[in-house]
This record gives C-alpha cells, sequence and structure tokens, in this order.
C-alpha cells in the first residue's frame, strides 16, 4: 500500500553489525539495546494525526529489523521501496547521529527526486547543519511538529516549491538556497494529540509488518507501553536536553505543555482495552498541579484501571498523595532519579533540592500504602561528582535498605551519562561553568565519535573532578557493591547477582584490553579489534544490572491478547 510519508528508524551505529564497538552500559537501564532500537513515540502520534486528515503514513523500524534478522539487507529493502510523497527519519537523540544521515544517504541514492525530512531534538539543534547535508531537504523544528507535516505534506502535494508560510521548517528552494522558518506552533495543551494503540494495531495489520511496530527487541515477551502526559519540562536539570532551559532557547517551548488529565486517563484506560501489560506514565504528573494529578488518578478510579501504572516523580511525593494513588489504583510502582546521594551536587544539578530524611519519609508510605516496587536512580559523571563520591553512592543505598526494613521492593540502580553530554542543555552550553570539556561540539564530530571502540572514547565531555578513565572505573566498581547490595536485600537473586558480578568483571577486562589496542598502530589495532569485536558486543548488555530488573511483573496473558486483537482484525480485513 502505497503511503504519503514513510517514517523510518535507523539503528544509533548504521553498520553496528560489522563494527568493532564496545558500547557499554549506555542502555542497561531502558528496555531498547545499545543499538536503541526503540522508535520515537512521536512516530505513533503523527502517523494518527496525519491519517484523521485522509494521509497514509507508515512506520518502517529498520533498527530492529537489522537486529532481529541477520540476513536482512537494509539496502535491497530501501531499493525495493514504493516511494512516498516523502521519507521522514528521527534524530531525536543524539546516539543516531550516526545511523540516520548513513539510511538517508541510501534513500537518496534509491530514490533521489523523493524529498527527506528530519525532525526531533537533536534535528532541532543541529537544524543549520543539518540542512546542509545533501541527502537532508527539509528539517521540522521544534518538539511539536503535527500540524506543519501535514501542511508540508499538503503542499507537496499540491506540487508547491516554496514553503515559507510552513511554522518551524527548515527547507530547501529549488536553486540549493536554504531558508529557515521560525518555530512558531508550540501548542500550549496536548489536547489535539492522540497516542492511541489501536491505530498501530491497524497498521501492523494494514502493512502487514509487526516487526516495524515492536518498540524493542523484547517487547514481545514484556509488552510494557506508555502514555504521554506532557512536552516541555518545568525542571532544569544541567546535563538534559529536554529542560526548561533547552525547551526555552532551542525549541521555542516557554512552559509546559500538559495532556488535560482527563484524555491523559482516556489514554491509560483504552491501553487496557488491549493488554494486561504494565503502563508507564511519561513524566512527572505534578507538573500539572496536585489538582491535575488527583483529576486523573481519580478518573483511573472510576475506571478500575487493574494494569499495573508506574509513576514517574522528580521529587518525593509527600505521604499523603500516595494515599490518593493507593485510593485509585491497585497496582502501582514508582520511580525517581536521585542522580546522586550527595544534596548539595543535586541542589546543583538544577533537578530537585530535598533531603534524605524526605526521601525515607516518602517511600516509607509509598509502601505502606501498597507500592508494588520503588526504582531509584543513580548516575555518574554529573557535575562536581568524583570517583569518592560515586562509591560512596554503594553505602548511601545500604543505609537506605536498613532504614526501609530491608524492603525489597526498593530497586537501585546506577549508570553512567553516556555516551554524551545532551547539546542545548545548561552544561553544554556552559561547561566551564560546570566543570565540563567538551570533546565534540558539531553534529559531524559526534557522528564520527559513535565509531570509535568504547564508550569511553565515544563520550563528547569529559569532568574535570572525574576524568573518563576513573568515570568508567567508577562506574563498573559501584556497580558491582550495589549488585552486592540487591543480592544481600532480596531485592535480586543470589544467583544472579552472581552472573551479574561475572559480567561486570568481564566488562571491565574487555575495557582494559581496548585500551591496550588503542596504542597500537593502526592497521595493527583494527586487526585486533576485530578479535575482539564479539566479545565487545556481548558485554554491552546487561553489564551495570540485568535488564530484567527493570520489568514490572506482568504475564503473558497481554501477549496473548495483543495476538488476539490482531487476529481479529485480520479477519475484518483491516
Amino acid at each position: 500500500m502505497k503511503s504519503d510519508i514513510l517514517f523510518l528508524h535507523a539503528p544509533s551505529v548504521y553498520d553496528f553489525r560489522k563494527r568493532s564497538i564496545m558500547f557499554g552500559p549506555v542502555s542497561d537501564l531502558v528496555p531498547s539495546t545499545p543499538i536503541f532500537e526503540m522508535y520515537p513515540i512521536g512516530f505513533s502520534i503523527l502517523s494518527e494525526y496525519l491519517e484523521r486528515f485522509g494521509y497514509k503514513a507508515r512506520v518502517i523500524n529498520i533498527a530492529l529489523w537489522m537486529l532481529k534478522e541477520k540476513r536482512f539487507n537494509p539496502e535491497k529493502f530501501i531499493s525495493r521501496l514504493s516511494p512516498p510523497l516523502i521519507f521522514g527519519i528521527d534524530l531525536h537523540w543524539l546516539p543516531h547521529a550516526h545511523g540516520s544521515l548513513e539510511l538517508a544517504k541510501i534513500l537518496k541514492k534509491y530514490h533521489p527526486h523523493t524529498p527527506i525530512l528530519f525532525g526531533g531534538f537533536s534535528s532541532t539543534y543541529f537544524h543549520e547543519e543539518l540542512i546542509k547535508y545533501p541527502e537532508v531537504d527539509f528539517v521540522l523544528k521544534g518538539d511539536s511538529t503535527e500540524e506543519p507535516l501535514r501542511m508540508l505534506i499538503e503542499s507537496l502535494k499540491k506540487g508547491s516549491k516554496n514553503f515559507s508560510h510552513i511554522p518551524n521548517l527548515d527547507w530547501k528552494d529549488s536553486s540549493g538556497g536554504v531558508h529557515s522558518n521560525p518555530i512558531e506552533y508550540v501548542p500550549d495543551s496536548l489536547e489535539h494529540i492522540n497516542l492511541d494503540y489501536s491505530h498501530v494495531m491497524r497498521s501492523v495489520v494494514r502493512y502487514r509488518d509487526l516487526t516495524s511496530y515492536i518498540p524493542f527487541i523484547n517487547w514481545w515477551e514484556y509488552p510494557i507501553v506508555a502514555a504521554l502526559s506532557c512536552r516541555g519540562c518545568t525542571r532544569n536539570c544541567a546535563t538534559c536536553g529536554g529542560s526548561s532551559f533547552t525547551f526555552r532557547n532551542f525549541y521555542g517551548r516557554e512552559r509546559i505543555a500538559m495532556r488535560p488529565p482527563e484524555l491523559l486517563a482516556g489514554d491509560v484506560i483504552r491501553i487496557t482495552n488491549y493488554m494486561r501489560s504494565p503502563i508507564f506514565i511519561l513524566g512527572d504528573l505534578r507538573q500539572g498541579g496536585e489538582g491535575y494529578a488527583r483529576i486523573f488518578l481519580r478518573s483511573l478510579k472510576e475506571a478500575r484501571v487493574a494494569n499495573e501504572v508506574a509513576l514517574e516523580f522528580f521529587t518525593p511525593p509527600p505521604p499523603e498523595f500516595f494515599k490518593v494513588v493507593s485510593d485509585s489504583l491497585p497496582n502501582w510502582s514508582l520511580e525517581i532519579s536521585l542522580e546522586t546521594h550527595d544534596e548539595v551536587l543535586r541542589e546543583r544539578f538544577g533537578k530537585a533540592s530535598f533531603t534524605h530524611d524526605e526521601l525515607v519519609i516518602s517511600l516509607k508510605a509509598a509502601f505502606k500504602y501498597g507500592c508494588k516496587r520503588a526504582d531509584i536512580y543513580f548516575m555518574t559523571g554529573i557535575p562536581g561528582q568524583t570517583k569518592k563520591s560515586v562509591l560512596e553512592t554503594v553505602d548511601y543505598c545500604k543505609n537506605l535498605y536498613e532504614e526501609l526494613g530491608g524492603d525489597s521492593r526498593l530497586i537501585v540502580f546506577i549508570s553512567p551519562m553516556a555516551p554524551f553530554l545532551d547539546p542545548g542543555s545548561r552544561a553544554f552550553e556552559n561547561p566551564d561553568r560546570f566543570g565540563y570539556k567538551i570533546l565534540c561540539k558539531t553534529l559531524e564530530e559526534h557522528r564520527e565519535a559513535l565509531l570509535l571502540p568504547s564508550w569511553k572514547y565515544i563520550m563528547n565531555y569529559e569532568s574535570e573532578t572525574l576524568p573518563r578513565d576513573e568515570l568508567v572505573e567508577a562506574t563498573y566498581e559501584s556497580a558491582l557493591g550495589l549488585n552486592k547490595v540487591k543480592s544481600r536485600y532480596g531485592a535480586i537473586s543470589a544467583s544472579r547477582a552472581r552472573i551479574i558480578e561475572k559480567r561486570i568483571v568481564k566488562a571491565r577486562e574487555v575495557m582494559k584490553r581496548i585500551d591496550e589496542i588503542m596504542e597500537k598502530d593502526f592497521g595493527e589495532r583494527e586487526v585486533a579489534l576485530e578479535e575482539l569485536r564479539l566479545e565487545m558486543r556481548k558485554h554491552s548488555i546487561s553489564t551495570v544490572c540485568d535488564k530484567r530488573e527493570l520489568e514490572w511483573k506482568t504475564s503473558y496473558f497481554s501477549r496473548f491478547k495483543v495476538g488476539r486483537i490482531l487476529a481479529m482484525l485480520l479477519s475484518k480485513g483491516w
């Protein structure tokens, strides 16, 4: 079926199947692999929006196809595509800097007359550089591009060559001249969008392509889904490319846009019609105010939502809030990213200012009111952090377990801020103020860095207080310590802890071997890295923790129900 737009998602590094790269623990705390095969949620939102206006949109997850099928040849696949009106490629987060542009080159090679559009946070930040690549024809800027994309497709259908009326758009005229329209489409609310999983299921059936719509490679075994509460942020984390500073200065957003609470609840309720899997609410509900959160929770209570719902918090909520959550949801969990146990560094980081005692009181209340699990995240590489400070996190977590009575529902994690410090963040724009040295500044420099042999070399920054060698050692050493702490208090089994310990030890050995190889001449280096390639790949997943630790308990009933609905749609000829 011919589409008006084909959205394509690239692997982080296009030819990852041939490259010798130790990606390390960069994806250990997210569901996807280091190839970052999880396509952006925006693809589903844009597709649904366009189809309301009669346009056909299809998603093709090239990254997942390459990861899943060893014999899948992306170039041959692309050469056989029926060209749409336009191709769309995401460059949302910077780890896709290599794969996205390599994919664009291949598309342009086989479909030279079909324009190629880029979008996403990184596309927006680097829009002036990105639009100059010969394979890029358009860049849509900002965090909301539904209506500008509709306008662009409408103009292309009419054969227009002038796009000066479309907000947020960078474009080239017939002579190759570059034009940059201002970011003027910045909706104050998210009432115009729908994250509709029934639309995704219909697309699977319509295009006979289940693989492209699976969010990550193991989703079928663990079908977690998400609901989007907002665009923008009220917080100002120093290293985050999604902070209020970055939105204001680069994406045109002065204030956060919330999904109306009744509509957000409706999104969740619709999900329960198809799946019994966990539902993760993206963004802290309390950014919209206590009243917003209460309306959302009350709506779920009335619908008697049985799925486990995972709530994200930027600061520890007061005990009375958890009583409201408990009254509304029979199954719920929470996650909070502390960044560091050091309250001074945390406040300087810019996300939140709260004390250890406030955290303990909040967690005790959460467990009292039936929280199934509380995931607490720490990070290495934040401003002002030292190796000593990182390692003190282990003792802090041990004491936290003790204060909570050894409750195994507490799950603690630590990972490096890697591979990149986000462009557009306060720290990237003012590195001296935060004690960083920026090693890559342009899009092309980041593309080249992604091809280096380990995550230590790929990193685009170095901290004055935690040099890269120390950051690597501190990350693995603290992960070993937390692994023992979690095993001691029953958060993970002793057998799993032993496996993780062996993987961490082996990963450190591989990293040291890579450092030794990097001292060799280029030709000798390439041969040695190729000999080590399988070991590098093997120890780039589940190193600082087992990825299964991220999973909330669920049953295979959810997977069965999804399959049953797909079969029903097929029988009805969707």
